[in-house]
């Protein structure tokens, strides 16, 4: 099985002489990583390499698809979709407990509401930092660029947000393969044994970890056929609900009963918070989206749009033909379905959840998988958690890694302590993402975005407020034993950066030198004439080479010239740490 490293050595024949024809090219004779390979900057290329970077495309692709590695960003518009949508929802399953709690009134509005006050400030915030930073790791790697790459601070906030976001992926996995085999159950109505039972759990994780062996684009592909096949039961079930083509007894008054008690507000709020929210999810593999400044925010739109639909429209159908709100428990959808459209659509509806359970779990594996990948590739882990199959450019070690942390998690067969956990994990790794979003903005204002949230100063706090009372609410609501458990969870955590830092400074070699690609970056000191300012140079990541003064030697003054080391590209806030990584 061969692997390839993101930091392999490029190759003259790799290159295009068109673009690169002031590149020192005697990087490539020597090797010499003190003297990377520089391309011209101009107008339409004002972008510095890392020496890291893997020569697949010319630089006029960077500007196309976001990406310098041209096999690696595979991931298509309709493939991000699918696997956003399993990312944030995966069906309409789990929206039965909201109407227990509240009844159908109290269900819509709050589905209503929460995608005004939650989902969308999630899903703008995830957009307009995932076109900054278009890298692997979501808010791991939003965190490492606010708060300092390489410095002790920003790699400790990073490890934090990628563990945290790793544990509650984790942890909500270790359910699917239960609910798959109850699903599965119910619809054929076969006998299982227990050992029957965990034999098929066991193919379950090792089947959809081999898919995700095959590339993310065969997921992201395969998600959006599963989207189509899940929904198909719920949508029959719908057009028959509302046009009585069936005869059902349908009651659109339905609507408009329910209370929320005290005992029940809690309950409906953290159900509500959890179908409605982990929209920045999918960044974890924004390093593998085609064009991410245009491709992610559209996706966002429409998946938001489409859960929107997919949780209230069937909840209408459903309550407008059963009233008996207090017995709509997981599964209960399916007992209607049988109860008025016969055992044919009940089996139906319950083969559409086992879709949603496969692709609920392969989309929990293409999370944490490239999760992983990204620490590894901003030198957070061993660069093993980076490496990647020749054959399909997946990570490997990072999914098989993934997939057994899960089974080990199976034994949290529970979901009322999961949804704990999960919600308090998610709740701390929110708080990070908006902080690392408000310091990005205000410490590097002039980083490219594909997109950006059009409101500014007081106004952006005021947008984020409900999220932030939100996440408040949510982990107040944790019981004492989910408290102590994820803080046991976070000391760990801490554990595992101290001995990672340490190990890092003895053994840098195991580590990956620098990301394997660079984000969309800010203009360098040669490049200010563009009309952007070079931030201020900070500590040894800028230091003074005369040697490399003459890289640029011949190309006029209206161009500028490097008065520094070729490290003073590296403006982009991800790499303003360089130094205390790689020791250079």
């Amino acid at each position: 099985m061969a692997l390839r490293s993101p930091h392999m050595k490029p190759q003259r024949s790799d290159l295009d002489g068109d673009h690169l024809s002031s590149i020192n090219r005697s990087y490539f004779d020597t090797g010499i990583m003190d003297e990377p390979p520089l391309p011209a900057v101009d107008e339409q290329t004002p972008l510095l390499i890392p020496p890291t970077t893997e020569w697949n495309l010319d630089l006029d692709d960077y500007y196309e698809t976001g990406s310098l590695c041209g096999d690696r960003r595979s991931l298509s518009f309709l493939n991000l979709i699918g696997i956003m949508y399993f990312a944030v929802s995966g069906g309409p399953e789990g929206t039965e407990g909201i109407i227990s709690a509240g009844g159908p009134k109290f269900a819509l509005l709050g589905i209503a509401a929460t995608s005004v006050l939650w989902s969308m400030p999630i899903a703008l915030l995830s957009a307009e930092m995932v076109t900054a930073v278009p890298q692997n790791g979501g808010p791991m790697v939003w965190s490492r660029a606010a708060f300092g790459a390489g410095t002790a601070m920003g790699d400790f906030v990073a490890f934090l947000a990628g563990w945290l976001s790793f544990l509650f992926t984790a942890v909500d996995a270790a359910l699917y393969p239960s609910m798959f085999m109850s699903y599965l159950v119910a619809g054929t109505g076969i006998a299982l044994t227990p050992v029957h039972i965990t034999f098929g759990k066991l193919l379950f994780v090792a089947a959809l970890t081999a898919h995700n062996v095959a590339g993310v684009e065969s997921v992201g592909a395969s998600s959006s056929v599963m989207i189509i096949a899940l929904l198909a039961p719920f949508v029959a079930f719908i057009f028959v609900a509302f046009t009585g083509v069936a005869g059902w007894a349908f009651s659109p008054g339905n609507w408009l009963v329910g209370a929320l008690t005290p005992s029940s507000a809690v309950d409906y709020t953290v159900l509500l918070l959890w179908n409605m929210g982990m929209w920045e999810s999918a960044a974890s593999c924004a390093g593998e989206v085609q064009n991410p400044s245009k491709t992610f925010p559209r996706a966002l739109a429409a998946v938001l749009f489409l859960v929107v639909l997919n949780y209230a429209l069937p909840i209408m159908a459903f309550t407008g033909v059963d009233d008996n709100y207090d017995k709509y428990v997981n599964g209960y959808y399916v007992k209607i379905a049988t109860q008025v459209g016969g055992k044919a659509f009940g089996s139906a509806l319950a083969l559409g959840q086992c879709i949603s359970t496969i692709g609920l779990f392969s989309n929990s594996v293409v999370k944490n998988s490239y999760l992983l990948c990204g620490m590894g590739e901003q030198t957070l882990l061993p660069k093993l958690f980076s490496d990647r199959w020749s054959v399909t450019n997946a990570p490997i070690f990072s999914i098989a890694a993934s997939s057994l942390v899960t089974v080990i998690m199976v034994m949290l067969d529970s979901f009322s302590v999961v949804l704990s956990i999960d919600m308090m994990l998610y709740s701390m790794v929110l708080m990070i993402e908006i902080a690392a979003f408000i310091k990005l903005r205000y410490s590097f204002p002039d980083l490219q975005r594909g997109y950006k949230i059009p409101i500014s100063g007081p106004w952006l706090f005021i947008f984020f407020t409900p999220v932030i009372a939100f996440g408040i609410l949510l982990i107040c609501t944790t019981s004492l034993q989910g408290i102590l458990l994820v803080a046991f969870l976070i000391l760990i955590g801490v554990m595992l950066f101290s001995g990672l830092w340490i190990y890092r400074q003895q053994s840098p070699t195991v580590f990956q030198q620098a990301p394997s690609e660079v984000p969309e970056i800010l203009e360098s000191p040669a490049c200010s004439r563009l009309g952007t300012p070079a931030p201020s140079h900070q500590g040894s990541s800028y230091r003074e080479s005369a040697q490399h003064s003459s890289v640029r030697s011949g190309q006029g003054s209206a161009q500028g010239e490097y008065d520094t080391h070729w490290d003073a590209s590296w403006d982009h806030p991800l790499y303003q740490g360089r130094d205390a990584i790689t020791g250079l």
